[in-house]
């Protein structure tokens, strides 16, 4: 079908179909609904949150098996969770200067070497020199060595990729965790991180469908129509696709997506990752430990008395290589082995649970990455709907996190109000 006309009126109340029930499709629901228009929210899951996921472990402590961190200048999203009350702890963790053999940066190294990289990256640019990776930039900084260096580790790691293969651009100068100046103060939700997925999920009531996965959307000037996997279809006004970047790319479009989105979707790589939440009854003072040989590490949040840490220690590992050293495909038993390695006064309590994105067949893979091929112009493609479609998710935007996800769900709704 041809791409949608704008709705003739203006103030006619507008049937919106979302679909996916993340973080990004549940603000964008959330934001239409306040708009005064009506989402249909279809999520494939029997779950809403999507890489949100909390769970307990077995001495009752809870974990989270995918997102985890929001960062002081990650506005949209504690904006969100004023709004609808739900409360933000530290997790009073050396996020960005990770113990890596025996040491860990300082407040003003960590600014320094940041500095630094900045300043090699601009040089980089203003030299016309085209698709510089991450390495390079570390290269060209701080030496042959430097994939030894904390801030390098620490960064390899969270991209969940090959550094070489990533734009330096895009990671060095828009992360969320330095977006607005480093503060080392990340936060977690009281409750689990899902519990804010829960909340925007309860607030749309019946809205919201679960195990309504969909295999192609089309659109016309009468509006889009989204065919579900069991050959049922919907139809609505409008509609926002929120779902990850390969289930994406795997769903039949009756239409073209805009040059610019396009282009900006080609740009994106899933990155692959693996999360370990291990119940403790005893270990060592160290609140942030990075392996030195693998991007994977290991921490322990601060409990909600602001005084004692939680018993569980949560292990993230990220990209390929990390997870096939670790065999997280075969469970998580060489991962426990190098985490008693690394932490020798360990004493894990209970079983461990592991959850390996690379598996999920409603994400096949944890959050996406900038290609060398990422240009500036990709952080606006989304800016705009493809007719009466917009699309949403980390993605479609600079910041890989839960913070990105909701601020794509606000411009996604945004967009959809433009054409309202």
């Amino acid at each position: 079908m041809a791409v949608a006309s704008r709705v003739a009126n203006r103030w006619e109340i507008m049937k919106i179909i979302v679909v996916g029930a993340g973080l990004a499709g549940l603000t964008a629901a959330y934001k239409i609904r306040q708009d005064g228009h009506e989402p249909v929210v279809l999520e494939a899951r029997n779950r809403v949150g999507g890489r949100t996921w909390s769970a307990a472990l077995g001495n009752g402590q809870i974990t989270e098996r995918g997102g985890e961190y929001v960062f002081p200048t990650e506005f949209a999203i504690r904006r969100l969770s004023a709004e609808v009350e739900v409360p933000i702890l530290t997790h009073n963790v050396r996020y960005a200067r990770r113990t890596v053999n025996g040491k860990h940066l300082t407040l003003l190294e960590l600014n320094a070497v940041t500095d630094r990289l900045l300043a090699t990256l601009s040089e980089m640019l203003a030299d016309g020199v085209a698709n510089a990776s991450v390495d390079d930039v570390f290269r060209a900084t701080v030496g042959a060595d430097f994939y030894a260096h904390p801030a390098y580790r620490r960064m390899s790691t969270s991209l969940a990729g090959d550094a070489a293969e990533i734009s330096a651009e895009a990671a060095l100068m828009h992360e969320s965790s330095a977006a607005g100046g480093y503060v080392e103060d990340g936060g977690r939700f009281l409750g689990g991180n899902q519990s804010l997925g829960i909340t925007l999920a309860r607030l749309l009531g019946p809205a919201v469908r679960l195990e309504c996965p969909i295999s192609a959307i089309d659109q016309s000037k009468a509006g889009v129509q989204v065919t579900l996997r069991d050959g049922s279809t919907l139809e609505g006004d409008a509609a926002v696709l929120a779902v990850p970047l390969p289930i994406l790319r795997s769903l039949t479009l009756g239409f073209t997506l805009p040059e610019a989105q396009q282009a900006a979707l080609d740009h994106r790589s899933m990155g692959t990752a693996a999360k370990l939440g291990v119940p403790v009854s005893a270990v060592d003072a160290d609140t942030a430990l990075q392996n030195a040989d693998h991007a994977w590490w290991s921490w322990q949040s601060m409990s909600v008395d602001g005084e004692q840490r939680i018993p569980a220690l949560s292990c993230f590992a990220g990209g390929p290589s990390t997870l096939a050293a670790l065999d997280t495909a075969s469970g998580p038993d060489r991962w426990v082995t190098e985490l008693k390695r690394m932490r020798p006064e360990l004493v894990i309590d209970q079983d461990v649970l592991l959850t390996d994105w690379t598996n999920d067949e409603w994400t096949l893979g944890c959050y996406s990455a900038p290609t060398l091929d990422w240009r500036p112009e990709d952080a606006s493609a989304f800016d705009s709907a493809a007719g009466v479609v917009a699309i949403a998710g980390e993605h479609t935007g600079l910041q890989q996190s839960l913070n990105g996800a909701v601020e794509s769900g606000y411009r996604a709704a945004n967009a959809i109000a433009a054409i309202a």
